[in-house]
Formats: structure tokens, C-alpha cells, sequence
């Protein structure tokens, strides 16, 4: 359920619907501004409007259209309800005429007239039903793949947009939907599809919206390509959009954002082959006539009266007090701004924050400064007045009005002070107390300082929270917790404001738009974390290793550990703790000591170190033996060869 599906025009612009979340219908007259009739169906509590939609015009014999009194007179409202019913209503009788069930308990989406006598609803099941109006009957109903609006194409097509959209015609027989295109559509749920009709013949474009986007677009039904043949730009999220009759295949459209900001935009829709963002034409704003500063009136919806002069009706105010403006373009683009009278010039809410009260002091009253409480001395007093009231001294007048006094170490303000820092920041709209008092961290701090406020101040805080948290730059944590504190403790009073969802909006779509990009925001995070982690490991290995360098040489006696595995290998042990335990146990079992097993261990290292001693003395006997015998080897070797020698001198001569 968005704001932009409960808002219609009639079709010729005198006559404006509007259900409230209260579940109230209002009927207004844009021409006179006044509140025709107010009706509230029985089912009202149940049955929660989701949708509204004004049939569109019947044709007379002669093919022409209907003068707008009779087309107002027979006109019908279909409001679709979250319990899955359609209620048929008739703002002229100022009755429901005809009530058809859609598939409870499952919402209906939204609906569109495909004639006067023909009407198509979705729902949350994903079923589109064609309905006839003058006999009430179900025609046809079939499944589509998702949808959540829909718009008029003829008799007997459709566009359904989910996040892509799908342009299909009903099968009456066969209870199945034939899908004749398809386009890309946006990256969010799609609010809004509206058709774009010419002076003949039946419309060619349409244009759709996203509650999350920034962006609209126009699509063609005849080309063959699923992309947009133009996108238009707004600086601000999209609450509703609106067009005028093409002319010349030149159209004029209008985007009312969600702050309540009017864009226009002019395009010839054949013209914009490079399918580049189109900017805006012009800008409209609304606000009040106020001497110290200028509130916005936000803009609810637009309506383009296909005349000479391109006039164009602007709703302006909340949902329960509207006022109604005709311009034209050229006005329009003349001043990007009006100013015009707030519709809650008298509340009270206004007015109660304005007065300022002074009370009496009283002998047994105690006077609290901003941060510390003073002592009181009586007898300082003077009591001049019949009544008892106490007079302060001029001393303590003036102690109270120094902000800087010293106070008690570790002292924290207390919550009363703070709620009336809050109401004088409120009032005077000075920035630096409010971010002074909204700095605050505590949240038993906050919780009582909210809840002393008095319910006046409540939409005031609420309005500058909104500021805080859809304005640029960091937004801190401290704002959620006062939002937190706020809807906890004054739920009561904000269920009794009838604005309440235009006030908890900006609220919705900044946290809609967090969790959108809470995904990626949380591996960007993992990602950004190990490669950190991996920087500073690598700087403390450096640093680990300038302290320690490597050593230059390592030195290893590898004899030792040779006669170590000889040692083991004569006394057939190792140095594991299980065998000499073994070996413990075995010696106690045969009658040994531990002393005796002591002297024998002593007597065997004795005997093998004689062992290698004696072994060492035969090697070297060997070595020198086979030094002496290599010794006689070279000996004989050089006899032979002198010998060779002389024998071979002997035959040359």
C-alpha cells in the first residue's frame, strides 16, 4: 500500500478522492476547495483501503465524451482493501453499490478500468481478475508471475509491473494470460504505471515509477526493444507521477516527490535516441507566509487539464485539510516557488508552543537552576504579597541565570532541565542547543527526557528528526534512539494525528534505503577488515624481524648426538619416560633397589665407555696399518715403474 494509489483524480479534474488511514474516503471539489462528503465503509476496521481508482468516462452515442457534470454524476470509485474485497462506490449516492471478492484473505494490489464497464484487480496471490461491472460477474481470472500495479492499456491489455513489467492480454476461455512483451522495468517494487493517451487512437507509451527510485521512465509498445525510450531524473525519491495528452508525440509530465517538491518535464518521446537522463524544466515549491522562516506545504498530487493553456491542478496540505491551486506552465516555470496559507494556520499545536507562562513562586517552592540545584535560604526571602508569594533577592536572581556555575564532580544534568533545553530549542529553532541536546548518549537520559515532554512538542521533534536523518552528512546513532524513545512513549498521541504516515515516512525510506545496500555494505566491511588484517600482520613480521634478525652462523655438534644413539643402541633403551618406568618396575619385581639400579647403570657406562675406548685403540691400530700398507703399495709401484725404465733404455740401445 503506497500513498500515490490512495490519491485520484476524477477524470475530468473537479473531483478528488483521498483515503486516509483511518479508513475514511474523502471527496473534495478541486474547483470550490471544499469538502463535499466524508464516508466510512462498516468494514472499515477489517478491511484497510489499499487502492482507488476513478472510472474512466462513459461515450455517448455519437462518440463524443460526456460534459463533466454527467461524467462526475456517473462516475464510480473502486477501492481495493488488504482483506482481498473490492468495494464499488458511488460518490454520487454516497453508498457502496457492489462489493466482489478478490481472494481473501489476500490483499488487493491494486485495479484498473479497462472500460466502464469493465474492471481488472491483482492481488497478493499474483491472481489478475477481470470484472463486469454491470452484472458483477468474474469474466475471466489467471496467474501471472508478480505484480503489484497496473494500468490500462485497452479493452483487453494490461501492463503489470512487479520489478520488471509485462504487457499480457486475459484468455477468457482458457483462464490464462498471454504475455505480448516484456521490459526491463526498475530495481525495486514498481508504484505506479500510467498510460500516456493521444487525441486518437489508443496510448502508444506509458510510465512507471519506484517508491525507491529517483528515476521514471516512458516505454514504447512499438518497438521491439525492452529498454526505456526515456528516463527522467528527480532529485528526490518519487511519490506520484502524472501526464498530460501527447501532442506531436511531445508530452508533458510531472513528479511529485516524496518532500512534496512538483518537477515538470518536457519530451518529444521519439526524439532521445542517445537515451540520456532528461532533465527537469522546472520546479515548483509551496510554502507558508511566515515573518522568521519558511515551512514547506507539501505538494500531495498534480493533475494536467489537457486545455489551451496547459493548466495544471496542484493538492497541496495533509490528508485530512487540502487546498487546491490551478497554474499554468508558464506560471509554473516563471517562479519555482508560491507562497500561500498554511491549512494548520489554528491548530493548537502552534499555538501552545508560542505562549509562554510565568508562575508564581511560593514560599515552599524550591528553585532548580539549569545544572545544580541552589541552596535556599528563607530567611533571604522576602514575603511582601497577601498570598505568600516569595520574592528572590537580586543575588540569587542573578545565580540563576549564570550557565557556566560549577557543579558536583561526576554530576549528571538531570532530565527535567534537559526536556526544557529541548522545548527553548524547539521553539527558538536554534541549531547549536538542539545538536547540544541531541549530542546526549544516555539512554535512560533520553527515555526521561522524552517522556516529560509535553504531547504539543512531540510533531515539532519529530519534524526535526527528519531533518537530522534524510539531511546530508554522517548520520549518528544518537538520532535513532531519540526516534526510538519518541514512538515508545508518545504512541498513543501520534495514533491520534491524522498525518501520521507522512510523518514516519522519511523515517521508513531512509531505513528502506539502508537495508538496501546492508549486503554489500557488510562484505565490503569483511573485505576491507582481512585486507587490514593482512597490512598489519605483515608490518609486525617486518618489525619482529628488525628486532631479531637471523643469525649469521648456527653451529651444530653433530658427534654428541651420535654417541647418544650409540649409548641407546649398547643398552638397548631410549630416553622415553615408559620404558625407564618399565625398566623401574622390572627391578622392583626382581629385588632391586633403586641404588642398586643406580650402580649397575654406573657399571654399565663404565664398561661401555672401556668398550668404545678399547674399540677407538683398535681403529686407530687399523689406520695405521692400512696407512703403512698404502705406504709399501706407492713403494712397489715406483719399483716397478723405475724397472720398466732401465728395460726400455736398454733395448733403444
Amino acid at each position: 500500500m503506497t500513498r500515490d494509489k490512495l490519491v485520484c483524480f476524477s477524470p475530468t479534474g473537479e473531483k478528488l478522492a483521498h483515503s486516509g488511514l483511518d479508513g475514511i474516503l474523502r471527496i473534495w471539489n478541486t474547483v470550490s476547495g471544499a469538502l463535499e462528503h466524508e464516508y466510512q465503509p462498516a468494514e472499515h476496521l477489517t478491511a484497510t483501503t489499499s487502492c482507488i481508482r476513478y472510472s474512466p468516462h462513459k461515450p455517448t452515442k455519437k462518440g463524443k465524451a460526456q460534459k463533466s457534470e454527467d461524467a462526475n454524476k456517473n462516475s464510480l470509485l473502486a477501492m481495493g482493501t488488504l482483506a482481498g474485497t473490492i468495494l464499488l462506490y458511488s460518490p454520487e449516492k454516497r453508498e457502496v453499490i457492489a462489493t466482489f471478492e478478490h481472494g481473501p484473505p489476500h490483499a488487493v494490489l491494486d485495479v484498473a478500468w479497462g472500460s466502464p464497464t469493465k474492471l481488472f484487480s491483482i492481488g497478493e496471490d499474483n491472481t489478475m481478475i477481470e470484472w463486469n461491472i454491470s452484472t458483477g460477474e468474474r469474466i475471466s481470472s489467471a496467474e501471472v508471475s508478480g505484480g503489484s500495479s497496473l494500468c490500462s492499456i485497452d479493452k483487453n491489455t494490461l501492463a503489470v509491473g512487479h520489478r520488471s513489467i509485462e504487457v499480457v492480454s486475459l484468455l477468457k476461455n482458457a483462464n490464462k494470460v498471454k504475455v505480448k512483451r516484456k521490459f526491463t522495468g526498475h530495481m525495486s517494487l514498481i508504484t505506479q504505471l500510467l498510460s500516456i493517451y493521444a487525441e486518437e487512437g489508443s496510448p502508444r507509451y506509458f510510465l512507471s515509477s519506484s517508491g525507491d527510485d529517483r528515476y521514471f521512465y516512458a516505454w514504447d509498445l512499438q518497438k521491439e526493444d525492452s529498454e526505456p525510450v526515456g528516463s527522467f531524473m528527480v532529485n528526490d525519491t518519487i511519490l506520484s507521477v502524472a501526464a498530460g495528452k501527447m501532442k506531436e508525440n511531445t508530452v508533458l509530465m510531472a513528479a511529485v516527490t516524496t518532500r512534496g517538491v512538483l518537477t515538470l518535464f518536457r519530451q518529444h518521446l521519439n526524439g532521445n535516441a542517445t537515451r540520456q537522463a532528461v532533465k527537469s524544466i522546472g520546479k515548483l515549491k509551496i510554502s507558508t507566509k511566515s515573518k522568521s522562516k519558511k515551512s514547506a506545504i507539501p505538494i500531495v498530487s498534480a493533475f494536467f487539464c489537457n486545455d489551451t493553456t496547459s493548466n495544471i491542478i496542484i493538492a497541496y496540505g495533509n490528508s485530512s485539510i487540502l487546498k487546491f491551486e490551478k497554474l499554468s506552465v508558464d506560471e509554473i516555470l516563471a517562479q519555482n516557488e508560491i507562497v500561500r496559507e498554511d491549512p494548520n494556520k489554528a491548530t493548537v499545536l502552534e499555538t501552545s508552543l508560542i505562549k509562554t507562562v510565568t508562575p508564581k513562586v511560593t514560599k515552599n517552592a524550591t528553585i532548580i537552576s539549569h545544572y545544580a540545584s541552589l541552596s535556599q535560604n528563607e530567611n533571604k526571602r522576602k514575603f511582601g504579597d497577601e498570598d505568600g508569594a516569595a520574592a528572590l533577592p537580586m543575588e540569587e536572581r542573578l545565580n540563576t541565570l549564570v550557565l557556566d556555575t560549577p557543579t558536583v564532580k561526576g554530576e549528571v544534568p538531570k532530565a527535567d532541565n534537559l526536556t526544557q533545553l529541548l522545548l527553548q530549542g524547539l521553539h527558538s529553532k536554534d541549531k547549536r542547543l538542539l545538536s547540544g541536546v541531541f549530542d546526549r548518549r544516555d539512554q535512560d537520559l533520553i527515555n526521561n527526557t522524552v517522556r516529560r515532554l509535553p504531547v504539543q512538542a512531540v510533531v515539532p521533534l519529530i519534524e526535526h528528526l527528519q531533518t537530522l536523518v534524510m539531511g546530508k552528512g554522517h548520520k549518528q546513532f544518537g538520532y535513532v534512539t531519540w526516534i526510538r524513545a519518541v514512538l515508545y512513549y508518545h504512541m498513543s498521541h501520534l495514533s491520534t494525528i491524522p498525518n501520521r504516515m507522512e510523518l514516519m515516512r522519511p523515517f521508513f525510506s531512509a531505513s528502506a534505503s539502508k537495508l538496501s545496500t546492508l549486503i554489500q555494505v557488510t562484505q565490503l566491511h569483511a573485505r576491507l577488515d582481512l585486507m587490514l588484517n593482512h597490512v598489519a600482520t605483515r608490518h609486525q613480521e617486518e618489525k619482529q624481524a628488525e628486532i631479531e634478525p637471523d643469525a649469521m652462523l648456527v653451529y651444530r655438534d653433530d658427534s654428541s648426538d651420535d654417541e647418544d644413539n650409540m649409548l641407546d643402541n649398547v643398552l638397548g633403551v631410549s630416553e622415553s619416560e615408559d620404558q625407564w618406568d618399565e625398566m623401574s618396575d622390572y627391578g622392583e619385581i626382581n629385588g632391586h633397589s633403586d641404588a642398586d639400579s643406580d650402580m649397575e647403570a654406573d657399571d654399565n657406562v663404565s664398561s661401555v665407555k672401556r668398550k668404545l675406548e678399547e674399540e677407538k685403540v683398535v681403529l686407530d691400530s687399523d689406520s695405521e696399518e692400512e696407512d703403512n700398507s698404502e705406504e709399501e703399495e706407492d713403494n712397489s709401484e715406483e719399483e716397478e715403474d723405475d724397472s720398466e725404465l732401465e728395460i726400455d733404455e736398454s733395448d733403444n740401445s
